[in-house]
């Protein structure tokens, strides 16, 4: 009913590019997910019952794509002073 008209909102589109195909092997399919850390190589494979990170590398990819986890760090009112302190985000991302 139109909806292909539609222009997509900027976190779509963000979304969609930072999701890029590497080419697959018979029924699986690798793919690089851009996270703050660095790219992971995942593999899709539908005869697995379970994996050990689940969804969470495409999970992390749409955080950072859409700034969401970066703008909760920015926005965060805690602060550390001890010179032992851990850095913001690896307290919000735990």
């Amino acid at each position: 009913m139109g909806e292909q008209n539609f222009a997509l909102k900027p976190v779509a589109e963000a979304c969609e590019e930072a999701l890029v195909t590497a080419g697959g092997r018979g029924d699986e399919e690798n793919m690089r997910v851009s996270t703050p850390r660095g790219v992971f190589q995942v593999r899709w494979d539908e005869r697995g019952g379970a994996t050990a990170m689940g969804q969470l590398p495409f999970f992390a990819e749409y955080l950072f794509a859409t700034r969401l986890f970066a703008d909760w760090i920015e926005g965060c009112p805690l602060s550390y002073v001890s010179p032992n302190a851990p850095k913001l985000a690896d307290v919000l991302g735990a």
